[in-house]
Protein backbone atom coordinates (compact mmCIF):
# COMPACT_ATOMS: atom_id res chain seq x y z
CA UNK A 1 0.00 0.00 0.00
CA UNK A 2 2.95 2.27 0.96
CA UNK A 3 4.25 1.98 -2.24
CA UNK A 4 1.42 2.43 -4.17
CA UNK A 5 0.31 5.47 -2.24
CA UNK A 6 3.98 6.56 -3.06
CA UNK A 7 4.33 5.99 -7.05
CA UNK A 8 0.47 7.64 -7.19
CA UNK A 9 1.72 10.72 -5.14
CA UNK A 10 4.82 11.36 -6.74
CA UNK A 11 3.28 11.84 -10.30
CA UNK A 12 0.91 14.23 -8.69
CA UNK A 13 3.67 16.03 -7.59
CA UNK A 14 5.59 17.20 -10.91
CA UNK A 15 1.96 17.12 -12.11
CA UNK A 16 1.17 19.82 -9.36
CA UNK A 17 4.52 21.17 -9.24
CA UNK A 18 3.84 22.03 -13.82
CA UNK A 19 0.97 23.27 -12.77
CA UNK A 20 1.36 26.02 -10.21
CA UNK A 21 4.64 27.47 -12.60
CA UNK A 22 1.92 27.20 -15.80
CA UNK A 23 -1.06 28.36 -14.15
CA UNK A 24 0.26 31.37 -11.42
CA UNK A 25 -1.31 29.39 -8.23
CA UNK A 26 0.17 30.32 -5.31
CA UNK A 27 -2.68 28.33 -3.64
CA UNK A 28 -1.63 25.41 -5.69
CA UNK A 29 1.89 25.68 -5.20
CA UNK A 30 1.51 25.62 -1.47
CA UNK A 31 -0.13 22.53 -2.04
CA UNK A 32 2.84 21.62 -4.09
CA UNK A 33 4.75 22.46 -1.14
CA UNK A 34 2.83 19.85 1.07
CA UNK A 35 2.55 17.50 -1.57
CA UNK A 36 6.39 17.28 -1.67
CA UNK A 37 5.90 16.69 2.12
CA UNK A 38 4.05 13.93 1.45
CA UNK A 39 5.82 12.20 -0.99
CA UNK A 40 9.36 12.24 1.46
CA UNK A 41 6.66 11.09 4.43
CA UNK A 42 6.18 8.03 2.24
CA UNK A 43 9.71 7.25 1.09
CA UNK A 44 10.73 7.94 4.90
CA UNK A 45 7.64 5.53 6.31
CA UNK A 46 8.68 2.87 3.82
CA UNK A 47 12.41 2.47 5.02
CA UNK A 48 11.11 2.72 8.42
CA UNK A 49 8.70 0.08 8.12
CA UNK A 50 11.79 -1.73 6.71
CA UNK A 51 14.16 -0.78 9.87
CA UNK A 52 11.34 -1.62 12.05
CA UNK A 53 10.70 -5.17 11.08
CA UNK A 54 14.24 -5.77 12.06
CA UNK A 55 15.47 -8.67 14.50
CA UNK A 56 16.51 -7.29 17.76
CA UNK A 57 20.13 -7.64 18.60
CA UNK A 58 22.87 -7.22 21.00
CA UNK A 59 23.19 -3.27 20.11
CA UNK A 60 19.82 -2.73 19.86
CA UNK A 61 17.96 -4.70 22.23
CA UNK A 62 14.00 -3.79 20.79
CA UNK A 63 15.32 -3.93 17.35
CA UNK A 64 14.84 -0.96 15.33
CA UNK A 65 10.98 -0.14 16.38
CA UNK A 66 11.74 3.36 16.94
CA UNK A 67 12.58 4.33 13.37
CA UNK A 68 9.24 4.82 12.14
CA UNK A 69 8.73 7.02 15.04
CA UNK A 70 12.00 9.16 14.57
CA UNK A 71 10.60 9.13 10.59
CA UNK A 72 6.87 10.58 11.76
CA UNK A 73 9.35 13.31 13.72
CA UNK A 74 10.84 14.07 10.80
CA UNK A 75 8.02 14.29 8.91
CA UNK A 76 6.18 16.86 10.85
CA UNK A 77 9.21 19.10 11.51
CA UNK A 78 8.94 19.71 7.73
CA UNK A 79 5.30 20.48 7.64
CA UNK A 80 5.82 22.90 10.14
CA UNK A 81 8.64 24.41 8.30
CA UNK A 82 6.59 24.17 4.67
CA UNK A 83 3.81 26.30 6.81
CA UNK A 84 6.11 28.91 7.94
CA UNK A 85 7.01 29.41 3.95
CA UNK A 86 3.87 29.28 2.93
CA UNK A 87 2.17 32.02 5.12
CA UNK A 88 4.88 34.48 4.42
CA UNK A 89 4.59 34.13 0.38
CA UNK A 90 0.93 34.66 0.84
CA UNK A 91 1.51 37.29 2.87
CA UNK A 92 3.59 38.86 0.11
CA UNK A 93 1.22 37.71 -2.59
CA UNK A 94 -2.12 39.10 -1.02
CA UNK A 95 -1.98 42.79 -1.55
CA UNK A 96 -1.43 42.34 -5.13
CA UNK A 97 -2.42 38.96 -6.54
CA UNK A 98 -0.92 37.80 -9.84
CA UNK A 99 -2.76 36.96 -12.56
CA UNK A 100 -3.75 32.79 -12.96
CA UNK A 101 -5.65 30.40 -15.01
CA UNK A 102 -8.83 29.44 -13.01
CA UNK A 103 -9.58 26.13 -15.02
CA UNK A 104 -6.25 25.01 -15.34
CA UNK A 105 -5.91 25.42 -11.52
CA UNK A 106 -9.44 24.03 -11.46
CA UNK A 107 -8.43 20.34 -13.24
CA UNK A 108 -5.49 19.93 -11.48
CA UNK A 109 -6.86 20.46 -7.74
CA UNK A 110 -9.94 17.76 -8.74
CA UNK A 111 -7.00 15.53 -9.96
CA UNK A 112 -4.96 16.30 -6.39
CA UNK A 113 -8.26 15.50 -4.50
CA UNK A 114 -8.82 12.11 -5.52
CA UNK A 115 -5.34 11.07 -5.28
CA UNK A 116 -4.49 12.04 -1.89
CA UNK A 117 -8.27 10.89 -0.76
CA UNK A 118 -8.03 7.46 -2.57
CA UNK A 119 -4.31 7.40 -1.12
CA UNK A 120 -5.24 8.13 2.32
CA UNK A 121 -8.61 5.57 2.15
CA UNK A 122 -6.27 2.72 0.95
CA UNK A 123 -3.57 3.20 4.13
CA UNK A 124 -6.66 3.42 6.74
CA UNK A 125 -7.52 -0.02 5.00
CA UNK A 126 -4.79 -1.47 5.26
CA UNK A 127 -4.56 -2.80 8.81
CA UNK A 128 -1.47 -0.73 9.73
CA UNK A 129 -2.00 1.38 13.06
CA UNK A 130 1.66 2.71 13.82
CA UNK A 131 2.24 6.15 14.06
CA UNK A 132 4.17 6.50 11.31
CA UNK A 133 1.60 4.80 9.15
CA UNK A 134 -1.08 6.80 10.66
CA UNK A 135 0.68 10.03 10.19
CA UNK A 136 1.15 9.37 6.59
CA UNK A 137 -2.55 8.65 5.68
CA UNK A 138 -3.22 11.89 7.89
CA UNK A 139 -0.68 14.05 5.93
CA UNK A 140 -2.51 12.72 2.83
CA UNK A 141 -6.11 13.37 4.30
CA UNK A 142 -4.60 17.02 4.77
CA UNK A 143 -3.23 17.16 1.38
CA UNK A 144 -6.46 16.09 0.23
CA UNK A 145 -7.88 19.22 2.36
CA UNK A 146 -6.02 21.59 0.62
CA UNK A 147 -6.62 20.04 -2.78
CA UNK A 148 -10.53 21.01 -2.32
CA UNK A 149 -9.28 24.57 -1.27
CA UNK A 150 -7.22 25.10 -4.26
CA UNK A 151 -10.28 23.90 -6.30
CA UNK A 152 -12.41 26.24 -4.20
CA UNK A 153 -9.82 29.32 -5.38
CA UNK A 154 -9.46 27.86 -9.25
CA UNK A 155 -13.70 28.06 -9.77
CA UNK A 156 -13.64 31.71 -7.80
CA UNK A 157 -11.75 33.13 -10.65
CA UNK A 158 -13.37 31.13 -13.22
CA UNK A 159 -16.52 32.65 -11.65
CA UNK A 160 -15.81 36.41 -9.96
CA UNK A 161 -12.26 36.41 -11.12
CA UNK A 162 -11.28 36.59 -7.47
CA UNK A 163 -7.73 36.39 -7.76
CA UNK A 164 -7.52 37.55 -3.87
CA UNK A 165 -9.03 33.89 -3.19
CA UNK A 166 -5.75 32.17 -4.30
CA UNK A 167 -3.21 33.73 -1.55
CA UNK A 168 -6.35 33.75 1.13
CA UNK A 169 -6.87 29.82 0.31
CA UNK A 170 -3.44 29.69 0.79
CA UNK A 171 -3.43 30.72 4.68
CA UNK A 172 -5.84 28.36 4.99
CA UNK A 173 -3.61 25.24 3.53
CA UNK A 174 -0.77 26.62 5.65
CA UNK A 175 -2.84 27.06 8.75
CA UNK A 176 -3.98 23.02 8.13
CA UNK A 177 -0.30 21.85 7.37
CA UNK A 178 0.32 23.81 10.46
CA UNK A 179 -2.14 21.90 12.55
CA UNK A 180 -1.02 18.47 11.26
CA UNK A 181 2.97 19.13 11.92
CA UNK A 182 2.24 20.30 15.85
CA UNK A 183 0.10 17.79 16.09
CA UNK A 184 2.79 14.78 15.11
CA UNK A 185 5.35 16.96 16.52
CA UNK A 186 3.38 16.23 19.92
CA UNK A 187 2.70 12.71 19.45
CA UNK A 188 6.35 11.48 18.45
CA UNK A 189 8.40 13.59 21.25
CA UNK A 190 5.85 12.01 23.60
CA UNK A 191 6.92 8.89 22.63
CA UNK A 192 10.71 9.77 22.95
CA UNK A 193 10.62 11.38 25.96
CA UNK A 194 8.95 7.64 27.30
CA UNK A 195 5.89 9.41 28.33
CA UNK A 196 2.83 7.04 29.23
CA UNK A 197 1.27 5.58 26.06
CA UNK A 198 -2.25 6.85 25.47
CA UNK A 199 -4.99 4.99 26.70
CA UNK A 200 -2.59 3.23 29.57
CA UNK A 201 -3.57 3.90 33.19
CA UNK A 202 -0.83 3.13 35.27
CA UNK A 203 -3.00 3.36 38.80
CA UNK A 204 -4.59 0.76 36.80
CA UNK A 205 -2.60 -1.45 35.72
CA UNK A 206 -1.02 -1.52 39.47
CA UNK A 207 -4.72 -2.20 40.78
CA UNK A 208 -4.98 -5.39 38.22
CA UNK A 209 -1.55 -6.66 40.08
CA UNK A 210 -2.46 -5.77 43.09
CA UNK A 211 -5.87 -7.64 43.08
CA UNK A 212 -3.69 -11.07 42.95
CA UNK A 213 -4.27 -12.88 46.37
CA UNK A 214 -0.25 -13.45 46.54
CA UNK A 215 0.90 -9.77 45.99
CA UNK A 216 1.32 -7.51 49.04
CA UNK A 217 2.76 -4.36 47.20
CA UNK A 218 3.41 -2.80 43.36
CA UNK A 219 5.81 -0.26 43.26
CA UNK A 220 8.25 1.52 40.89
CA UNK A 221 6.01 0.95 37.89
CA UNK A 222 6.94 2.53 34.89
CA UNK A 223 4.60 2.46 31.37
CA UNK A 224 6.46 3.34 28.25
CA UNK A 225 5.70 3.27 24.60
CA UNK A 226 8.23 1.58 22.38
CA UNK A 227 6.76 2.53 19.11
CA UNK A 228 3.50 3.43 18.33
CA UNK A 229 1.97 0.16 19.00
CA UNK A 230 4.47 -1.65 21.78
CA UNK A 231 3.86 -0.21 25.01
CA UNK A 232 6.56 -1.88 28.04
CA UNK A 233 6.24 -1.79 31.57
CA UNK A 234 8.70 -2.45 34.45
CA UNK A 235 7.39 -2.38 38.38
CA UNK A 236 8.65 -3.70 41.25
CA UNK A 237 5.92 -6.39 42.99
CA UNK A 238 6.14 -7.63 46.85
CA UNK A 239 5.21 -11.53 46.34
CA UNK A 240 4.02 -14.00 49.30
CA UNK A 241 4.95 -16.59 48.72
CA UNK A 242 7.43 -19.83 50.24
CA UNK A 243 9.75 -20.81 47.67
CA UNK A 244 11.20 -19.01 44.28
CA UNK A 245 9.45 -20.86 42.26
CA UNK A 246 6.42 -20.00 43.24
CA UNK A 247 7.12 -16.54 43.57
CA UNK A 248 7.60 -17.17 39.77
CA UNK A 249 4.36 -18.66 39.24
CA UNK A 250 2.81 -15.61 40.23
CA UNK A 251 4.90 -13.52 38.21
CA UNK A 252 4.04 -15.60 35.39
CA UNK A 253 0.36 -15.12 36.13
CA UNK A 254 1.04 -11.38 36.45
CA UNK A 255 2.73 -11.36 32.91
CA UNK A 256 -0.50 -12.52 31.73
CA UNK A 257 -2.79 -10.56 33.29
CA UNK A 258 -0.87 -7.63 31.63
CA UNK A 259 -1.23 -8.81 27.85
CA UNK A 260 -4.71 -9.04 28.53
CA UNK A 261 -4.30 -5.21 29.35
CA UNK A 262 -2.46 -4.30 26.39
CA UNK A 263 1.12 -4.58 27.74
CA UNK A 264 3.43 -6.27 25.00
CA UNK A 265 6.48 -6.44 26.79
CA UNK A 266 6.74 -7.02 30.54
CA UNK A 267 10.03 -6.68 32.91
CA UNK A 268 8.92 -7.55 36.95
CA UNK A 269 11.25 -7.98 39.94
CA UNK A 270 9.69 -10.38 42.50
CA UNK A 271 10.59 -9.21 46.12
CA UNK A 272 9.97 -10.95 49.43
CA UNK A 273 9.63 -7.52 51.26
CA UNK A 274 9.63 -4.21 49.95
CA UNK A 275 12.21 -1.56 48.40
CA UNK A 276 14.22 0.14 51.09
CA UNK A 277 13.00 -2.34 54.22
CA UNK A 278 15.88 -4.24 55.93
CA UNK A 279 15.90 -7.91 55.38
CA UNK A 280 14.90 -9.87 58.45
CA UNK A 281 17.45 -10.62 60.59
CA UNK A 282 17.73 -14.51 62.07
CA UNK A 283 17.87 -14.87 65.76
Amino acid sequence: MLRWALAANGVLLVVQAVGAVVFGSLALLADTVHQGSDVFALVVASVAVSLSARAPSDRYSFGLRRAEVMAALLNAVLLVAAAGWIIVEAARRLPDPPEMSGWGVFTVAVVGLLVNGGSAWMLQRSGDKSLNVSGAALHLLSDAAGSFGVLVAGLAVVFWDATWVDPAVSFLIAGLVLWTGVGLVRRTTHILLEGTPSGVDPAELSAVMSAHGSVDDVHHLHTWAVDSTMVALSAHVVVAADSLHDAQLVGAELERLLVGQGVAHVTLALECHPCGEDAPVEA
